[in-house]
C-alpha cells in the first residue's frame, strides 16, 4: 500500500511511527514537511522519504502521486488551499484521511469530491504509541479500507470506529480529555507541595501513581470497581472521594467534557461556513 502524509507536523509524525510500528514499508510512504530542516530531521529519524515545500513547491503533488492513503496534517483553513492544490495530481481511488480539528465529513467531502474521506482524532499520547484515535468514515469508504486503516494506526494506539455523532463526546472524553487528566496531576502535585512534599517528589510520585492507575485500567476498564476497590470504609480514600462528591466533582467533569464537545461543533460551523 502506498501512502501519503502531506502537513506532516508532531501529530502526523506521532502516527507515522505508528504505521511503521505495525508494519508499513517505508519505502512506500512519501511525506511532506514545510521546511526543509523538518524534512531532514523526518526523513532521518524514521527512514522516510521527506520533500519540504520550501524546497519543491510540487512536494505535496508529488507525494500523493500514485497513493491508496492520503493523511492531511494541516490547519482547517488550509484544507480548502490543498485540496486546490492536489487536484490533478491526487488518484480517483485515493482514501484522505483528514486530521484537522473542527472539520467534519460533510466539509472534506465538498473538498475532495467523490473520493472516499475519513475522519481522524488522535491524542498526544499517539507519539509514544499509547494513543487513542477516534475514525469516523463516510459511507462510501470500502468497509476493506477502514480494517487496513485501523490495522496501521493501531501502531499508534487504540483506535476506536464511531459514528461521526459521536466525535464531540470522544473530543471530551479523549483528545481533549487527555490534558483533564494532565490538570488533575497538576492539582494533586500542588496540593502535596502544599502540604509539605518536596516538588520534584510530587511529581515523580503522581506521575507514576497515574501510570500505574492507567496500567489498571487497561487490563479491567472499569474504573468505579477499581475505585471500590481501594475505598475502604472509614478510610483515607473514603474521605478524599467523600470532599469530591462534596464539591461536585461528577458534573464539574461532566461539564467540561459537554464543553470540549460543543466547541468541536461550533469548530465544524465555523469551518463550513469559511
Amino acid at each position: 500500500m502506498r501512502i501519503a502524509f502531506v502537513g506532516t507536523g508532531n501529530m502526523g509524525s506521532a502516527l507515522l511511527a505508528g504505521i511503521l510500528a505495525a508494519g508499513q514499508d517505508a519505502e512506500e510512504v512519501r511525506a511532506t514537511t514545510r521546511s526543509a530542516e523538518s524534512a531532514a530531521q523526518l526523513g532521518s529519524r524514521l527512514g522516510v522519504p521527506t520533500i519540504a515545500v520550501e524546497d519543491d513547491t510540487q512536494a505535496n503533488r508529488s507525494a500523493v502521486a500514485g497513493a491508496d492513503l492520503v493523511f492531511l496534517g494541516v490547519k482547517p483553513w488550509m484544507l480548502a488551499e490543498t485540496a486546490s492544490e492536489l487536484d490533478g495530481a491526487l488518484p480517483d481511488t485515493a482514501t484522505v484521511v483528514s486530521m484537522a480539528a473542527g472539520v467534519d465529513l460533510a466539509t472534506l467531502t465538498s473538498h475532495f469530491p467523490h473520493r472516499p474521506v475519513v475522519r481522524i482524532m488522535p491524542n498526544t499520547p499517539s507519539s509514544v504509541g499509547h494513543g487513542v484515535i477516534s475514525l469516523a468514515a463516510a459511507d462510501e469508504v470500502p468497509a476493506a479500507t477502514i480494517d487496513e486503516l485501523t490495522s496501521l494506526l493501531g501502531g499508534a494506539g487504540l483506535v476506536v470506529r464511531i459514528g461521526e455523532e459521536d466525535m464531540p463526546a470522544m473530543i471530551g472524553a479523549s483528545a481533549s480529555g487527555v490534558a483533564f487528566f494532565f490538570q488533575l496531576a497538576e492539582h494533586m502535585v500542588a496540593a502535596a507541595v502544599s502540604q509539605g512534599l518536596e516538588e520534584e517528589t510530587a511529581r515523580r510520585a503522581v506521575a507514576a501513581t497515574a501510570e500505574g492507575a492507567g496500567r489498571l485500567l487497561a487490563d479491567s476498564p472499569d474504573p468505579a470497581a477499581l475505585r471500590s476497590a481501594v475505598t475502604s470504609a472509614g478510610g483515607t480514600t473514603a474521605a478524599g472521594i467523600a470532599s469530591f462528591a462534596e464539591d461536585g466533582l461528577a458534573e464539574i467533569v461532566a461539564r467540561a467534557v459537554r464543553a470540549a464537545g460543543d466547541r468541536s461543533l461550533q469548530m465544524e460551523a465555523e469551518n463550513r461556513e469559511g
